[in-house]
């Protein structure tokens, strides 16, 4: 995963410490834009220099979007001199001023407007395609958005040519102005979970890098993707009874079933000394999607077992509701229903 950093929009400390938060979250490379006013010029760079030092001193690539005339005020020199390690060029370059900058740095395109004809106008430029990569836009204006199927299409095409796609989501920390309304790639993420749309374009959208668009990431952001470095996909949850196994990381059977995810764990010998005696009857009521139960006494060998319903199920006598993941996470549940997929429990107030 990588991040955004905007020159302009935090102070130079704030940057240099989002940066270090997100290298130890396991990012690994920044975007930024350098298309600013002439009369900034020298700020600019100033900036750049100091956000281009500290990348380096992390480890962090650094790609900076830019247009012919801004290469022109700033120079290819100074960029490459000063620590970038890679442009993105949008308009303002012809075929072989791409095919030349690609001999000497890494050099990401417009995924979407990126075209078969202009790849092969490219190839006879003699481009290094090693260094090449398609990138999408971010779009700060709501209704603008991509579309998820010609987005996926654009992708396969890209990745069979051999070309690294990437794509933005939503950050849902601190917005960037003047809309503030989030900096997604595809429309339907913009009011979505930051993690949500990561998976989303990791599992399912031919997506090799995902970026940050927006300034930060809130703090449960930041624990869902530390989580997920550790294979584990965790559900906020209201409880309604108390379960001694709310705590432990739960994995989803194997053989999973259609209807709900079944703890793996729940009734294994090594569970059952935090939940002593008879599990009784209680709170056997209607289970919509996204109900946590643990069946009781009544259903004979099956008591213990913990489930999360992926459907609206009817009460059953053998089945307490003891909570219910939170309407925000349930679309999580699309990536908890594969068999073996791990996850854990978060209460909420």
């Amino acid at each position: 995963m990588g991040i955004s950093i905007f020159l302009a929009d935090r102070t130079l400390e704030e940057n240099i410490s989002y940066m270090k938060e997100m290298k130890e979250a396991g990012c690994t490379e920044i975007f930024t834009s350098l298309h600013m006013p002439e009369d900034d010029i020298e700020v600019l760079k100033e900036n750049l220099l100091e956000i281009a030092s500290a990348a380096k001193q992390l480890g962090m690539g650094l790609v900076a979007d830019i247009s012919g005339k801004a290469l022109k005020e700033i120079s290819f020199s100074y960029l490459l001199a000063s620590g970038v390690t890679g442009l993105r060029m949008d308009f303002g370059f012809s075929a072989h001023e791409i095919a030349d900058y690609s001999q000497k740095m890494k050099i990401a395109l417009n995924a979407s407007t990126l075209t078969p004809e202009f790849l092969a106008t490219l190839k006879d430029h003699e481009i290094c395609l090693e260094n090449i990569e398609a990138w999408h836009n971010y779009y700060p204006r709501p209704e603008t958005g991509l579309d998820k199927e010609s987005f996926m299409e654009k992708n396969k095409w890209l990745q069979a040519e051999g070309i690294t796609t990437m794509a933005f989501i939503p950050g849902d920390g601190m917005k960037r102005k003047p809309l503030f309304e989030s900096l997604p790639t595809l429309e339907k993420h913009r009011h979505q979970s930051s993690f949500l749309a990561y998976l989303e374009l990791e599992k399912s959208c031919a997506v090799d890098k995902i970026f940050v668009g927006d300034l930060t990431l809130s703090e449960w952001s930041h624990h869902q993707f530390q989580m997920y470095a550790e294979g584990i996909i965790p559900l906020r949850v209201t409880k309604e009874l108390p379960y001694a196994l709310w705590d432990i990381v739960h994995q989803n059977r194997l053989d999973a079933a259609r209807d709900v995810v079944r703890s793996e764990n729940a009734r294994t010998d090594e569970a059952r000394f935090v939940t002593e005696g008879k599990i009784a009857p209680m709170n056997t009521i209607n289970r919509p999607k996204g109900t946590i139960t643990v069946d009781n006494y009544l259903y004979g060998r099956y008591e213990r077992e913990l489930q999360i319903t992926l459907k609206d199920l009817p009460a059953h006598e053998g089945v307490n509701v003891i909570g219910y993941v939170i309407e925000e996470d349930i679309p999580l549940l699309d990536y908890v229903r594969k068999g073996g997929s791990r996850y854990s429990f978060t209460a909420t107030s």
